[in-house]
């Protein structure tokens, strides 16, 4: 651990043992979901949806950060990588720097694992429906009305794949009065976008409302070459339509079918930096004058070095490309009965996924990584609301089908026909069955003292069918000689139930669940404390490098016991809101991901988890709004097997110990309308890529602000902006890999540089 967080921990210590007791930290939840405005300004109240009904969130004991649309724009959060920004102790980032495998991590858990067919232990949910696909998970935001962030596990009331927390994304709903928008933008890099929606009634009973956006870009990472095309283009369109009908006095539903479709563009690139094993047999970045590979002084395998000092400029071929889209139709259902609400969600998921990248970073076409996802996904919940006298409840069952077909691969064209030929290709089948029933007690024992049970048990079967094969190996992989091309393929690892029979099956009796105590002894005050257990499923490694053995191949379930405490807290007449919490995980198979050579690979580790979060939220008067935020961390996994220093102790995957955000709203009131000016930024510590915590996994911290400048003229409905996010350019990594084995350097992922623009938004 570094000094400087070691003095910061007993600073931490010795404000806890004063006032504030068990609070060590405080929760985000930053900028208020659905706020209503007080007369004398304030925060105003928040509600949300974390425990699948309606309530304040300061009534709620569960650590929640709420984005309301209104948030979203201020902090010109456009996509759900984003939200990373305004929550601390959160992140959502892509393995590849754009819109494939994003992997939610809240308080260091996280699975980064590349494959198409692992699920993250934090869900995400799109109108209470899971997402299953973390190719999915990186989606652009159109006619969004907030979202919410959980931590901690969600076993209870949410289930699926939540051992860590979930995001819950909550679109707009048809309106009784017709309402809508327009808004067209331009920004750096050529970034175009049209974004409308529209809402109302129908007749009487029956309101509709159709949303859309349109979006295209150029790349942001340049290409040196000469004829060379930019990668990371932006190609977007979504359409939304939802039907909303008064079937009965009591019975509502709505259907909202949604196809959102990113066309082929170029995508899949890294920057490449030369690594070798120094003298001491520790990974390092290759200095220039240093032959460590044959290739040439300061070279990787194929003889390259990046000469630009810009994050975001390479020289590289433009094999990397990205397409997908999803088409979800999903039907609810509300029956009021009484003090209870019967809901009924039904859904239905097809989405598709084509990737391929140039996973060298360089000019040579040394190095491909293709894969693609066929998902089928269908779901079903019906549950129970209601209250009776002091006793809340909720009830219900819960069904998920999902089938998939995800090949994976790697190829080496430059060294097709050489001793160190490589090209393979592995052929997934992935059936999941799940069932799940739940429930969760809320009873007030006394007016200002509530308890809480929830159960949830889980069946579930999941059955692979993995075949490796080889369409060309080299002498410097097989031990043969020269390079054999093989016609047809060659069948190497075959893993199915013909072959390993129950080994490629996974039937498990899973359960999670929660109790806690609520003290709320006057409005605006709460402390709560829990303890909970969360869970999810074991699964299995796809063999991308053909290396793994049948033994290696699946992984178990992995449970955490939770404990948590917090405080909510509003001060001064509601002008200030403090949220706050602690909390330490006792993790039990951990699902760790580490990556050596070509291949990926699932463990389970036992470890712990501790920290906590701090947010404050200050209204000091109606025109300024004032919050502040931090998450501490410290992660640890035992008896990691690590490439260079056998069994060790280490940190989670992207966990950092340190996350920070600010911002600072102030409105001024014009002729024209009001004047809103927001400077925003989060700052996130060093973390690693894989649990093998090397040099070449490590991703270092950094500090990126963003500022917006919008004018409202509420009279005509029209609103003006301006923007700039990361305004110092910095170069934010997101990811890195150490390829020292298999192309001598470590590959480096990157958000996004400098990006200005701005908007016109026409309401009506």
């Amino acid at each position: 651990m570094k000094s400087g967080q070691a003095n910061s921990i007993r600073v931490l210590r010795h404000v806890s043992h004063g006032a504030l007791a068990f609070t060590l930290l405080a929760l985000p939840s930053l900028a208020s979901a659905q706020a209503v405005d007080q007369p004398s300004g304030g925060v105003g109240e928040i509600v949300v949806q974390a425990q699948r009904r309606s309530q304040n969130l300061q009534d709620v004991g569960v650590a929640v950060t709420a984005l309301d649309n209104g948030a979203l724009k201020r902090l010109n959060i456009v996509d759900s990588k984003d939200i990373a920004r305004a929550v601390p102790g959160v992140l959502l980032d892509s393995t590849a720097g754009g819109g494939v495998n994003a992997n939610l991590s809240v308080r260091g858990v996280s699975q980064s694992d590349f494959s198409s067919v692992q699920e993250s232990p934090n869900s995400i949910y799109i109108d209470e429906v899971y997402l299953s696909s973390p190719n999915a998970a990186a989606f652009t935001f159109y006619d969004l009305q907030q979202v919410e962030v959980l931590r901690g596990p969600q076993g209870t009331l949410f289930g699926r794949a939540s051992s860590g927390g979930l995001a819950n994304f909550i679109t707009a709903k048809p309106t009784k009065d017709f309402t809508g928008y327009a808004e067209i933008g331009y920004s750096s890099f050529n970034n175009a976008y049209i974004e409308a929606a529209v809402s109302g009634p129908l007749s009487d009973r029956v309101r509709f409302r159709i949303a859309g956006r349109a979006e295209r870009a150029d790349g942001w990472f340049e290409n040196g070459l000469a004829g060379g095309e930019d990668t990371f283009e932006k190609r977007f369109f979504g359409v939304r339509g939802q039907l909303e009908a008064d079937l009965t006095e009591t019975l509502t539903a709505r259907l909202s079918v949604s196809f959102d479709k990113n066309p082929r563009h170029l995508e899949g690139m890294y920057r490449t930096e030369p690594a070798y094993l120094d003298a001491n047999g520790n990974p390092a970045l290759l200095p220039a004058n240093i032959d460590a590979h044959g290739t040439g002084a300061g070279n990787d395998f194929a003889g390259y070095r990046n000469p630009y000092k810009k994050y975001n400029k390479a020289d590289f071929n433009n094999v990397g490309y990205l397409q997908n889209e999803r088409f979800a139709p999903t039907l609810n259902l509300k029956l009021d009965v009484g003090q209870a609400t019967i809901t009924s969600i039904t859904n239905y998921t097809s989405f598709s996924y084509r990737y391929n990248e140039d996973c060298d970073g360089g000019p040579v076409d040394l190095c491909g990584f293709p894969l693609g996802q066929d998902l089928k996904q269908f779901s079903q919940e019906m549950r129970v609301n209601g209250k009776s006298g002091s006793l809340n409840y909720t009830a219900g069952v819960y069904y998920l089908n999902t089938r998939q077909d995800a090949p994976v691969g790697f190829v080496f064209p430059a060294l097709a026909g050489t001793d160190f030929a490589f090209d393979d290709i592995n052929l997934v089948n992935q059936k999941v069955e799940s069932y799940a029933v739940f429930g969760q007690l809320e009873y007030e024992l006394t007016p200002t003292l509530r308890a809480t049970a929830g159960l949830r048990y889980t069946y579930e079967r999941k059955d692979i069918d993995s075949k490796v094969f080889f369409n060309e190996l080299g002498n410097g992989y097989s031990g043969g000689v020269g390079s054999t091309v093989f016609v047809p393929p060659l069948l190497i690892y075959d893993f199915s139930a013909a072959t390993v029979g129950d080994l490629a099956t996974n039937k498990e009796n899973l359960w999670s669940g929660k109790i806690q105590l609520d003290y709320k002894p006057s409005r605006g005050t709460l402390f709560y404390i829990s303890a909970s257990r969360g869970v999810k499923a074991g699964g299995f490694n796809t063999n991308v490098s053909g290396n793994l053995t049948n033994a290696e191949t699946p992984f178990k379930s992995e449970y955490v016991h939770a404990f948590e405490a917090g405080a909510k807290l509003e001060l001064f007449d509601r002008k200030l809101r403090w949220n706050t919490s602690v909390f330490y995980y006792d993790y039990h198979r951990f699902q760790g991901f580490a990556f050596n050579g070509l291949q990926g690979v699932v463990g389970n580790y036992d470890g712990n988890f501790k920290g906590g979060e701090i947010e404050l939220t200050a209204a000091p008067t109606r025109d300024l709004d004032l919050t502040l935020s931090a998450a501490y961390l410290d992660s640890k996994l035992r008896g990691v097997p690590t490439a260079y220093y056998g069994l060790r102790d280490q940190q989670s995957i992207m966990a950092p110990n340190w996350t920070v955000n600010g911002s600072v709203t102030k409105r001024f009131e014009l002729g024209l309308g009001t004047l809103s000016v927001n400077w925003n930024g989060n700052y996130i510590d060093d973390r690693y890529a894989s649990i093998d915590n090397t040099a070449g996994t490590l991703v270092p911290g950094s500090f990126v602000h963003n500022a917006r400048i919008g004018l409202d003229m509420k009279d005509s409905g029209l609103e003006v902006a301006v923007f700039v996010n990361n305004i110092s350019n910095k170069a934010r990594m997101n990811f890195t890999y150490d390829l020292i084995a298999s192309t001598g350097s470590f590959l480096q992922s990157f958000d996004k540089p400098r990006w200005i623009g701005g908007s016109i938004r026409k309401t009506f």
